[in-house]
């Protein structure tokens, strides 16, 4: 395995050296944080909500989050190393009690702060089984609710249509799954759009 592959799927699940590599990356990259404002603006979190996002990664999305409002967030992921690199940008929150971040699935979110008025994810759908995904994020949810997943298509020769795919999924499965008032948002980003489907809980 060369540098890059082994960098590449470290994405999955970062750990080590080359885990703090993809942090970095998470948090710099241009394409990377024009996701995350653009997920935050859709999800237009308000002042005295609680907003959780799974796969939170080194914490940007919850951090633009905390700075738009004034809000309670959950972050949730399977590396340690996210969630510590996470917890050190949102330091004032967590030690505030605004920020609560822990190391697990969507089924490990804390349920202290439940239910939640916002729920989202930024290439996280690709790793997990959709259904019980969407199952999970209904029960943590508020009736009204909202559930918002981001998907950028990153493997070789990605391409729109990927993309597009992935959204048809995503939101037949939010319907099978009881959610409503579906919707897919789309982002002109390099080196493939990304797309947003979101959907209300009832």
């Amino acid at each position: 395995m060369n540098l890059r592959s082994a960098v590449v799927s470290q994405f999955k699940r970062p750990r080590g050296i080359l885990g703090r590599v993809v942090g970095w990356i998470l948090a710099s990259r241009g394409s990377n944080l024009a996701r995350n404002r653009w997920t935050v603006d859709l999800l237009d979190p308000k002042s005295g909500e609680r907003v959780l996002e799974i796969g939170c990664g080194p914490g940007v999305a919850l951090e633009l989050c905390l700075l738009r409002a004034n809000v309670a967030v959950g972050g949730v992921d399977h590396s340690a190393l996210m969630v510590s690199q996470a917890r050190r940008r949102n330091f004032n929150a967590v030690r505030e009690g605004r920020a609560v971040l822990v190391e697990g699935t969507i089924d490990d979110a804390p349920r202290d702060l439940a239910p939640f008025d916002k729920l989202f994810s930024i290439n996280v759908i690709q790793f997990v089984d959709l259904a019980d995904f969407a199952a999970s994020a209904r029960r943590l949810l508020k009736s009204g609710g909202v559930f918002a997943a981001t998907y950028q298509p990153r493997h070789p020769k990605a391409t729109r249509d990927d993309a597009r795919a992935m959204a048809v999924r995503v939101n037949d499965v939010l319907r099978q799954s009881g959610f409503v008032d579906m919707r897919i948002e789309e982002i002109d980003l390099k080196p493939v759009p990304a797309v947003c489907v979101l959907a209300r809980a009832v």
